[in-house]
């Protein structure tokens, strides 16, 4: 059995809360990492991406810029949109990648930062209809908050690249 010293414990406790810090900051910023590759992987799946979001979520878009307070409705008007693609050209391909993130941690928010490509890709049908491959560059600044312990989008700014 080892016996230490009053400040021996101290020393030891100081080192072990400091270890346990350390790796709750990296299985948040794994969490928050995921959370943004989400926020990415489901950009044609807006109802996936709707649970990724706070209730109160913040929405600014667009150029001039569209504020959105209330993120029901925002959710409303982007699966309007998606549903109007679809419907134009059932087999076209639209995905989003990303590029340069970076994430900055704070306790329990977290802020990311990328670049982020729309991508459309029209069927053949479509093409013959007068659509071409689209790609719309975008700047993407996203604020992620716990929200009952768990990592949520509370709030998303994006604007033309």
């Amino acid at each position: 059995m080892i016996k230490l010293k009053n400040s021996g414990v101290f020393h030891l406790i100081a080192l072990l809360s400091l270890f346990a810090t350390a790796t709750v900051h990296a299985d948040d910023m794994d969490d928050v990492t995921a959370l943004v590759n989400a926020y990415i992987e489901t950009e044609s799946d807006l109802n996936a991406q709707s649970k990724l979001m706070s209730e109160d979520r913040i929405y600014i878009v667009g150029s001039p810029a569209m504020r959105m307070t209330d993120n029901e409705v925002n959710m409303m008007g982007q699966a309007f949109g998606e549903k109007r693609r679809e419907a134009m050209d059932s087999k076209s391909l639209y995905f989003a990648t990303i590029e340069d993130q970076i994430i900055r941690m704070y306790g329990e928010a977290a802020v990311a930062s990328f670049r982020r490509n729309l991508n459309f890709r029209p069927s053949a049908a479509g093409m013959k209809n007068g659509m071409s491959n689209n790609t719309s560059r975008q700047l993407v600044s996203v604020v992620m908050a716990k929200v009952e312990g768990i990592w949520k989008i509370v709030h998303t700014h994006i604007s033309p690249a």
